[in-house]
């Protein structure tokens, strides 16, 4: 009994963290320029990506679509490290369609932006996940 309550610590440890990774999106998105981004971002970078509460996905990641669109370069500099949690949640079942489309678009604008910096942040298996996206995006 006593590892069932630890397990259930960790997932409600989980599911709160996604909670509040899902309210500082929305205060990213709200009003990006009130928050220290250069002190917030990485560390939200860290929890991603979501362990429990994907509701809260499509939220995080519009907002994360939102910085990258305005060019905000603490969000550029993360995506080494965004870009393969990204397309690994391409392949999650249990992440919805619609978020999946916001993924594609994001990884769309990235790979065409910085291609070389997306090759460098990826496995093989990634780079293939990531091509047929793309292919799917693009109707073929």
């Amino acid at each position: 009994s006593c590892r069932r309550e630890r397990r259930e610590a960790v997932v409600s440890t989980q599911s709160t963290g996604d909670n509040v990774l899902g309210a500082v999106a929305r205060m990213m998105k709200t009003n990006p320029g009130s928050l220290p981004l250069e002190t917030i971002f990485p560390t939200f970078v860290e929890w991603l990506p979501l362990q429990e509460d994907y509701e809260e996905n499509i939220t995080v990641y519009t907002a994360i679509y939102d910085l990258l669109n305005s060019n905000c370069q603490v969000a550029i500099t993360q995506l080494p490290t965004l870009i393969p949690i990204m397309i690994t949640q391409l392949t999650n079942k249990k992440v919805d369609d619609e978020t999946k489309s916001k993924l594609t678009e994001i990884l769309h604008g990235v790979t065409n932006q910085y291609q070389d910096l997306t090759l460098k942040s990826i496995t093989p298996d990634q780079a293939e996940i990531l091509k047929q996206a793309l292919a799917h995006l693009n109707g073929s």
